[in-house]
């Protein structure tokens, strides 16, 4: 489904919110006229659902990300209109799909990721655009007959403390014949295809399940449960593999091999270091879809990924630690940044960043509530007034460095979600609006979608049941 170009003219009525007391009363007065209903927006384009059946997106369910026709949307939205070629950023590039869409358009697109599956998913969708189908059809006839013959292991999966117990003896088996197949391919491109293809089923043919925070348990995995959950399907390796690599040579085929006009580049890092790095002015669009303040633990839920790149328990504890500060666990970023940024030269920038934090009196009336609960014993988990402040300080560096890099008149689609602690919305719409205008920006729109999203269900027993907005942030330049 693609959408149509149009913004909608007609403001739609936009609920108000409870709590929205005091400063986050005056916020919401503030912008409620850029509160727009958007009725081409749906829950399904704005997240990994509308890409499901996708060429190429659908090889790996990387649900932390918005679809190809959302890019879309906003490229017919946005693009210049008197440039030969246009630049995109997307500084949180997830599974790529800002960039491949983009790429596809004739822009040269560049994106920032620090996490290594998702790093391993753009390079892998990139990679393939280059891949002779007919090579990739060869070597997957050829091993439908390695398959048949049982091989002594020799690869052994690289279990990490968490990922224990997540395969039954036989499917780790074929997963190391599997792999020995793969050190007989001799086309480099294929091959890389062919390992990313065992990346991306791991969840299938494992006793686990990516739920939320968690990487949730399948009882018979043998660990010592209190849960009795049990995955509807648990699929054999050869029956996964052959399933997946069936479904890249559909879609290779399809592709035809033709290499699109625009360019892909890849920045392997944490965009809170990498941004203050690009030059200023350059690029025309920004769509992005930051982590949530919702105390997703990427590092839990993509163990079994990070096994198999053979990332280490010390760099898995790092690499959580240098993600945006969006769980319990995160510490404090600020001092290292602070160091990081008089390092480049960028020492205003972050000043002026921290002050936007500072002075934000929506977010203080908000933390304010939060720390008075916590002293009183009331928070489900006392670290949840550092792991909002730690989040908001860093986006609001990553809004600064937006307003360095992006063009005069240039903007920024930014999707992401309001969110709750202790009953208390927290407005990341209008708090990160806030920040963009101190950055130089205008805020053009907040698209809201025409369904919100409930509160958790825990906090759903205490408080009742509450709808928060689901926004698209617009930012435009000055």
């Amino acid at each position: 489904m693609h959408l149509r170009a149009e913004i909608p003219t007609k403001d739609i009525p936009v609920w108000t919110k409870r709590n929205s007391d005091g400063e986050r009363r005056k916020v919401l007065g503030k912008y409620e006229s850029k509160l727009v209903v958007n009725p081409a927006l749906t829950r399904v384009l704005v997240s990994f659902q509308g890409n499901k059946h996708e060429p190429f997106s659908r090889w790996f369910k990387y649900k932390e990300g918005f679809s190809n026709d959302f890019v879309t949307y906003c490229l017919r939205q946005f693009a210049p209109s008197r440039k030969r070629t246009c630049e995109l950023l997307d500084p949180f590039a997830g599974a790529g799909t800002a960039l491949l869409t983009s790429f596809q358009e004739g822009w040269s697109a560049t994106g920032i990721e620090l996490l290594p599956v998702a790093v391993q998913i753009i390079k892998a969708r990139v990679g393939a655009m280059s891949v002779d189908a007919s090579l990739f059809r060869e070597e997957y006839e050829r091993l439908k007959g390695f398959s048949r013959v049982k091989k002594k292991a020799y690869y052994h999966f690289p279990h990490l403390r968490i990922t224990r117990n997540a395969f039954s003896e036989e499917t780790e088996q074929r997963l190391s014949n599997y792999m020995e197949f793969l050190s007989t391919i001799q086309d480099d491109g294929v091959k890389e295809l062919f390992w990313f293809a065992a990346l991306s089923v791991l969840e299938d043919i494992s006793f686990t399940r990516k739920d939320g925070q968690y990487l949730r348990w399948d009882r018979r995995s043998g660990r010592d449960l209190r849960s009795t959950f049990e995955k509807s399907i648990i699929l054999p390796f050869e029956e996964a593999i052959q399933e997946r690599l069936s479904m890249m040579e559909e879609d290779l085929a399809l592709w035809g091999g033709t290499r699109p006009a625009g360019k892909v580049k890849i920045i392997e890092g944490s965009c809170l270091e990498e941004l203050p790095l690009l030059n200023n002015g350059r690029y025309d669009l920004v769509i992005t879809s930051p982590p949530y303040c919702n105390r997703y633990d990427y590092t839990r839920t993509y163990a079994l990924e990070l096994a198999f790149l053979s990332q280490s328990e010390q760099e898995v504890r790092e690499l959580r630690q240098r993600l945006l500060s969006a769980t319990v666990e995160n510490r404090s970023k600020q001092e290292g940044l602070m160091d990081t940024y008089q390092r480049l030269g960028k020492e205003d920038l972050f000043r002026k960043a921290e002050e936007s934090f500072i002075s934000q009196r929506a977010l203080k009336e908000v933390l304010n509530i939060l720390w008075d609960a916590r002293h009183k014993g009331h928070l489900n988990n006392t670290k949840i007034p550092e792991m909002v402040s730690n989040y908001f300080f860093e986006m609001s560096l990553v809004v600064h460095c937006l307003g360095d890099v992006v063009a005069d008149g240039g903007r920024v689609v930014m999707v992401n979600d309001n969110i709750q602690y202790h009953g208390q919305e927290i407005p990341a719409d209008l708090i990160l609006s806030e920040f963009a205008e101190d950055a130089g920006f205008e805020t053009e729109s907040i698209w809201v979608l025409p369904r919100g999203k409930g509160n958790s269900s825990q906090q759903m027993g205490v408080h009742g049941r509450n709808e928060m907005r689901k926004c698209v942030y617009v930012w435009r330049k000055r």
